[in-house]
């Protein structure tokens, strides 16, 4: 079995955060993904019950202070991730606490 990486490629970060900045190149972002298509894309949680008590902690700090994680203020869609075929892994609070943002 695959170990599972935390957090994202550099390539998936740019063209999140140049997609943020301009949504227009939306058609742009999808064009340079596909020269790095991950596999399993999507957005995917981290496994917050084998994470050690002081990240929890800072995490849930960060939470209440933006009330979402870095990704989900980005805005982008988990459907855009999936036709672009990059893959998150997001922070966030558990999927079974998340309010679906």
């Amino acid at each position: 079995m695959e170990k599972q990486k935390a957090g994202m490629t550099i390539e998936t970060a740019w063209i999140l955060v140049r997609l943020r900045r301009n949504p227009a190149e939306a058609d742009y972002a999808l064009a340079q993904s596909r020269l790095s298509i991950s596999k399993n894309p999507g957005l995917h949680f981290d496994d917050w019950a084998s994470l050690p008590e002081n990240e929890k902690e800072r995490r849930d700090s960060w939470l209440r202070r933006h009330g979402r994680s870095p990704f989900q203020q980005l805005g982008i869609s988990e459907q855009f991730l999936l036709r672009a075929g990059l893959r998150v892994t997001d922070w966030g609070p558990p999927s079974n606490e998340s309010d679906g943002t």
